[in-house]
């Protein structure tokens, strides 16, 4: 036994774990979030993800029932631990160590990334200082475990951690500086245990605050062929087509002016809403978006800063659903309503 698990069983976790990494190249999962009293029950929705072919998903907690029903699925996982349990697994190794070996050790065959909280760092920025520690304990405890190797520990950022007043155009993309105390130790974590920094990217988010700056095409991924709508940017000598690629190479740009350039990139949520009362929420609009992305990232083109490097992205969200708060529109992400029949058509 090699920390609890068989030579075997190890076996078969560096194997899917290497075989994670090759499909990363191109790879489209979906957010599995829960906040509805409507949705159908975890094995439905695990043979509904695999009914439409995704290979990953990504939940917001490390709930054992859910766990237990993607065992044995295919689909690869990134679970969280969530912001409530920070105080815990920061202050207490003990605790940490029997986190992993309760939420993370019986469910690790279908674990790929474990995410340490949740845009901590600016949308529940009184637990900055629990974030670095927290994500030491876990790794520490998975080492143990003998899984640190095929189960990688990051955390999400919001697109707000960067410095809103100087990144644009994406090669000024820069950090805010009130962050950098907690940042600068998470990136060079995340270089140390070469896991992936991962950021929630939403066009539909900066369109909706632009104020008319910003062209529904360019956001929605279709004004390739619409020059007036190709955004150059000079210092990089670099063109964007679309918003998407733009944010995400902003947040390129920002880890290369503080050495971290080489940290893979994935995008923990991305999506548009089909509804919610704004005048770009639609269903044609969602589809639009979604179907552009998953086209761009199955193309395996990547940005126009990363060339090269294909790109990892979950979709958000799988389900309707009723009981998020804030805006409406926020309770129409779905690809799917809690019935399970599509919002709209998906080209997967």
């Amino acid at each position: 036994m090699l920390g609890g698990l068989s030579a075997s069983v190890l076996l078969t976790l560096v194997l899917a774990y290497y075989q994670g990494c090759a499909e990363g190249a191109g790879s489209v999962g979906v957010a599995y979030g829960r906040l509805g009293n409507n949705l159908p029950p975890h094995g439905q929705v695990v043979r509904l993800l695999q009914a439409n072919g995704f290979k990953s998903a990504m939940i917001y907690d490390t709930e054992p029932a859910v766990l237990e029903a993607f065992i044995g699925s295919g689909i690869g996982l990134t679970v969280q631990a969530t912001n409530e349990e920070l105080q815990s697994l920061a202050s207490d190794a003990d605790a940490a160590h029997q986190w992993v070996q309760v939420r993370i050790l019986p469910y690790a065959s279908t674990i790929k990334y474990i995410a340490i909280g949740n845009e901590v760092l600016t949308a529940d920025h009184e637990k900055s200082p629990l974030l670095y520690p927290s994500m030491v304990n876990i790794r520490n405890a998975l080492i143990a475990f003998n899984l640190d190797s095929v189960i990688k520990v990051s955390t999400t950022h919001a697109a707000n951690v960067l410095d809103a007043t100087s990144s644009f155009p994406p090669s000024n993309g820069q950090f805010n500086a009130s962050l950098l105390q907690y940042m600068e130790p998470i990136l060079g974590f995340l270089s140390l245990t070469e896991a992936p920094f991962m950021a929630n990217v939403y066009p539909f988010l900066a369109y909706l605050g632009a104020n008319g700056d910003i062209k529904l095409p360019y956001a929605l991924l279709e004004s390739a062929s619409a020059p007036n709508q190709i955004v150059v940017d000079g210092g990089a000598g670099l063109m964007y087509t679309n918003l998407f690629d733009a944010q995400l190479d902003t947040f390129v740009s920002a880890l290369e002016k503080l050495g971290y350039g080489n940290l893979a990139l994935v995008v923990t949520e991305t999506g548009w809403p089909s509804g919610g009362g704004t005048d770009a929420t639609s269903v044609v609009n969602a589809q639009k978006y979604v179907n552009n992305v998953l086209a761009h990232v199955m193309g395996g083109t990547g940005t126009p800063r990363r060339p090269a490097l294909g790109l990892q992205v979950f979709i958000f969200a799988l389900f309707n659903e009723n009981e998020k708060t804030g805006p409406e529109y926020e309770r129409h992400f779905g690809l799917f309503y809690p019935d399970q029949s599509r919002v709209y058509d998906l080209t997967l």
